[in-house]
């Protein structure tokens, strides 16, 4: 045999071996294809009750590894079944081929699934809808493919569900007894970009994107968020630009992951925060320097208008009075839901058990409410002075004294958004934003109604109000692409 010819067989030999190695990673002994989940369902639910039927099944997620779907076969399963005739049903959990859980209960009678009409398996309708719309893993939740097989109008209805092209969350549902598409739709976004209102004309731009976060310098307008949204994901194509005009002209900048919150200096200097890192000095062509690195998230920010800064990170409040030069710890006493630092660097914070608690010394004192009845929904600190909002109203006082003033609003405020020295707050459920007074002659007014829009940021520059948005989600039938005609 010639070289040529032994370096061939020995080449193709290999390749058969690295296919089947491929193959084994991706199988797992543990995992279950739908049928064969069902028949150790049956053979246990058929001791409960002679007379049990299958009602449905469905995958549930999991972090064991595997196909995670690949092959058709999941780790874990869930079934129900019904006793004919009565209003006696079972739940069977398998796990690794094992049966888990075992529970029955009481409900009303549900339509049931023959088995012998299941004619198709959960690896076909993946193929199916792999071959016909490109279905690919769900990614975040939802990992890999799920299965469920319910009965819908007397049809046995075998869905898989992914992601499409685009990652969006995707549904194929095929009848189970011939392979027939029933149903192909898709999680589409509808709403999301950024609303500018002035005086009476308003203005939608980046129409679609997630925009998690809005801020106003002194020139620069600066946004964050997601380009390309999917539902429970705001971070697949992340970005952050900013525009020196307006809003007409937006300049991507330089940031390596993905930005959660941002604020400018009193010069006008960009500061951003990412998972675990502060950044200052962000622009179109430099990323700027690193002013802190954890080994934790970033929970919860704040900065004072002199620019103090305390971070919330896995229990520890880090801060700086000289823009991260060199920082301090102080340990939480209880979990924070919001910390907040004040031009003189005193750090506050409001726990999840809504207490307010002010750091004196090497202790945390408790704030005495307004009233005794009241509890904090949320706080800010402006300067030196404290606002928060409860169920009898938005109440400020200064640091150093006691006594609160009660400022004047029509709605109930549930948050508070702090944009430099400008106070903005929701109302219930988001559905307007109110400019809160800070001064003790201003009056505070409403400057947008949300109507139906998901608000998710908010800041002011001039008469301009500037309302960031995210979309919300709806299922639509997915368009297959027409083939071009031959000529």
């Amino acid at each position: 045999m010639s070289f040529i010819k032994k370096v061939s067989c020995l080449l193709v030999i290999f390749l058969v071996f690295v296919n089947l190695i491929g193959r084994e990673t991706i199988a797992s002994e543990g995992e279950l294809a739908l049928k064969e989940a069902i028949d150790i369902g049956f053979q246990r639910a058929k001791e409960w009750n002679a007379n049990a039927t299958l009602t449905s099944v469905n995958t549930v997620d999991e972090t064991m590894g595997g196909s995670r779907g690949e092959t058709g076969k999941r780790f874990n399963w869930f079934m129900q079944f019904m006793a004919l005739g009565t209003d006696e049903h079972l739940l069977i959990g398998i796990s690794e081929k094992k049966i888990t859980v075992f529970e029955s209960f009481k409900q009303s009678q549900v339509p049931t699934i023959q088995y012998d009409e299941i004619k198709l398996d959960s690896s076909d309708v993946l193929q199916l809808a792999k071959d016909k719309y490109g279905l690919k893993q769900g990614k975040g939740w939802a990992t890999g493919y799920h299965f469920t097989l319910d009965n819908i109008e007397g049809t046995p209805i075998l869905t898989v569900i992914g992601n499409d092209r685009d990652k969006r969350f995707t549904r194929i549902s095929f009848n189970a007894r011939n392979g027939d598409i029933v149903s192909a739709i898709h999680k589409l976004p509808y709403g999301g970009g950024i609303i500018s209102k002035r005086i009476d004309t308003e203005k939608l731009s980046k129409k679609g994107m997630a925009i998690t976060g809005f801020v106003a310098g002194n020139k620069k307008l600066v946004v964050w968020g997601d380009k390309k949204p999917i539902q429970f994901s705001t971070s697949n194509q992340p970005f952050i630009e900013w525009s020196e005009n307006g809003g007409k002209k937006w300049t991507a900048l330089r940031a390596d992951n993905y930005v959660t919150h941002a604020w400018f200096d009193r010069n006008d200097e960009l500061y951003a925060v990412t998972e675990n890192e502060i950044w200052v000095g962000i622009t179109s062509k430099s990323k700027g320097r690193k002013i802190l690195s954890l080994d934790h998230p970033i929970e919860n920010v704040d900065y004072s208008i002199n620019n103090h800064i305390a971070v919330l990170s896995n229990g520890t409040i880090y801060y700086t009075s000289n823009q991260g030069e060199s920082w301090e710890k102080a340990i939480v006493p209880n979990p924070f839901y919001v910390i907040q630092i004040s031009d003189n660097g005193d750090l506050l914070g409001l726990t999840e058990e809504r207490k307010l608690l002010q750091k004196i010394n090497d202790g945390w004192n408790e704030i005495t409410m307004p009233n005794s009845k009241d509890v904090p929904w949320n706080m800010k600190v402006i300067r030196n002075r404290l606002f928060i909002t409860t169920e009898s109203g938005i109440w400020t006082r200064n640091l150093q004294e006691v006594n609160w003033r009660k400022i004047n609003v029509n709605e109930e405020i549930v948050q508070f958004i702090k944009k430099g020295e400008k106070l903005l707050g929701y109302t219930n459920r988001g559905e307007a934003i109110y400019s809160i007074s800070t001064e003790y002659e201003s009056k505070s007014e409403k400057v947008f109604e949300a109507n139906d829009t998901i608000i998710s940021d908010v800041d002011m520059m001039g008469d301009t109000i500037w309302v960031a948005t995210v979309p919300n989600y709806s299922w639509e039938e997915i368009k297959t692409p027409k083939k071009r005609k031959k000529f």
